[in-house]
């Protein structure tokens, strides 16, 4: 039978229960970002009056109709919603797992169908996904309205889920964020944030990315953005523009910024919009100065994948380094002086051009941002657990390896759900299909291995919001020791050797000029 819960702005009703588990989705956590309250932050949801039928997912934020998410120009505005997930029966003081999706700070959906919680919930969580404002809505500099919008937005999830998740059974005093690439960037940015402070208690951080933009260069960014739109740089000319057309804009300006030899990072990876450190929901970067790693009165687990950057360059989305001047070019763009090539050919000999572009660019993007926000956290007194995931799937001959984003259906009990991830759904607007990809990829999930690995993931990922207890032991400042996650589980106890080559290579904000390399 559905079930009906009372929460602040009004009733809402479940689907039926379906694999023990009742999901309540498209509840409103804000009102609409329409009209006035486009560019504003949110402002509370709007009270009802009955029952809510709560049975069908929100509209995803607006987004590039081809990302795979399901958005098209006549979609539904009222998207600042979430969905909530509880186990049959009638819970209460349950553990609490709030999910932010990834996807570049441009597209995603936390109702997408690689996220259902099932496993989750039968470990006995209330499970909660939000919705937020993406790309130039949610990120994007508007004269007179607030930055970081889409994380303003998060903010007030986690204010709606601690105001109402307990007549949903679960525990206010036991909440845990995570998420993986943007969204786990946002559980960085959240843990540094002095306006989520006392919302959550645990973080779950996958694949952190460390990029910024000062206020200038979101400025700078927009004002190419309006160009390209034909509209004043002001928010009465945003205000004008359906979505569609700054989507539009936004992608001519971001395939302008990639062709851009000067162009840092956007070189490498054409995306545009990233959290802009205002001063006031982003005081500093989230991987090194004053702020750097968060509250430490908040446990925090990290983890990272093998081959992060194959996702993008082995799909199409980026380059991919065909000589080693490439590579060069590559660390170049991300601040890396011209001895840190040798370095990773020393460290990878019989690699070619193209793995070595892969492995730097890893490196700059995904995993040492993510290490150095763990060991920040770490020195500053908080509990820290790291991992890293080895796993490299077989589909399409193994070209993609441990790929960005593989461990996220393994944490979720639904390795079947790679299929998906791999060739029908877009990860990022502009992706292609993978060459070559079949229609489906049978025989492949879920191996006896990989439901194996999944299980286990799922039990310390939960273990750990339970209880704060992973299953292996906290890290010190020196990043060390993590725990890898393959066919057969290690512990490491070493540092990673291509640390080194980071060593004097900054995470500041970016402001458009050229990167600056370190020395070496």
């Amino acid at each position: 039978m559905p079930r009906v819960v009372a929460t602040t702005a009004g009733a809402v009703r479940s689907r039926p229960a379906r694999r023990g588990v009742v999901s309540f989705l498209g509840i409103p956590y804000a009102a609409a970002p329409v009209g006035l309250r486009r560019f504003a932050a949110p402002a509370p949801a709007e009270a009802w009056e009955g029952v809510r039928e709560a049975v069908a997912p929100s509209p995803v934020a607006p987004q590039d109709p081809r990302s795979g998410y399901g958005w098209s120009h006549s979609a539904g505005e009222d998207h600042l919603t979430l969905d909530v997930h509880v186990p049959a029966g009638s819970p209460h003081d349950l553990p609490v797992l709030v999910w932010i999706h990834g996807g570049g700070w441009v597209s995603g959906s936390g109702s997408a169908p690689e996220y259902h919680p099932a496993a989750w919930v039968a470990r006995g969580f209330v499970v909660v996904s939000m919705n937020y404002r993406l790309g130039f809505e949610g990120f994007g500099a508007v004269p007179g309205a607030p930055h970081n919008r889409g994380l303003l937005d998060q903010v007030a999830a986690l204010r709606w889920v601690q105001e109402n998740v307990a007549a949903f059974g679960g525990d206010p005093a036991r909440v845990t964020i995570a998420g993986q690439s943007a969204g786990a960037t946002s559980v960085a940015a959240l843990m540094c944030a002095p306006a989520a402070r006392g919302l959550f208690t645990r973080a779950i951080a996958a694949s952190v990315t460390a990029e910024t933009y000062t206020v200038a260069q979101a400025e700078r960014v927009a004002a190419r953005v309006a160009r390209a739109a034909r509209v004043p740089f002001d928010r009465a000319g945003f205000a004008g523009l359906p979505p569609i057309r700054l989507l539009a804009a936004s992608d001519a300006v971001a395939q302008d910024l990639a062709a851009d030899p000067d162009a840092g990072p956007r070189g490498a990876v054409p995306l545009l919009y990233h959290p802009v450190v205002d001063g006031e929901i982003v005081p500093g970067p989230f991987v090194e100065g004053p702020g750097a790693g968060g509250d430490p009165a908040v446990d925090l687990m990290v983890s990272t994948v093998a081959d992060e950057w194959t996702l993008f360059s082995r799909s199409g989305f980026a380059p991919v380094a065909k000589e080693w001047a490439d590579v060069a070019a590559f660390a170049a763009a991300v601040g890396l002086p011209p001895a840190a090539v040798a370095g990773y050919r020393e460290l990878l000999p019989s690699a070619g051009p193209g793995a070595v572009g892969d492995a730097l660019l890893s490196d700059a993007l995904f995993a040492e941002p993510s290490r150095r926000f763990a060991r920040a956290h770490a020195a500053r007194g908080g509990r820290t657990f790291l991992s890293r995931f080895t796993w490299r799937s077989p589909a399409l001959g193994g070209r993609f390896g441990a790929t960005h984003g593989l461990d996220v259906p393994f944490a979720f009990g639904n390795p079947r759900a790679m299929e998906l991830f791999l060739h029908a759904v877009p990860v990022l607007p502009l992706a292609r299909r993978v060459p070559g990809a079949p229609s489906r990829l049978r025989g492949v999930f879920p191996t006896p291995a990989a439901a194996a690995l999944s299980r286990r993931m799922v039990a310390a990922w939960t273990s750990f919001a339970a209880s704060g207890d992973p299953g292996w032991p906290a890290a010190g400042a020196d990043g060390t020791p993590v725990h890898v996650w393959g066919s057969r589980d290690a512990l490491d106890r070493a540092p990673d050797p291509r640390e080194r080559i980071w060593a004097g290579v900054g995470f500041r904000p970016y402001d458009g000029s050229p990167v600056a390399t370190a020395r070496g």
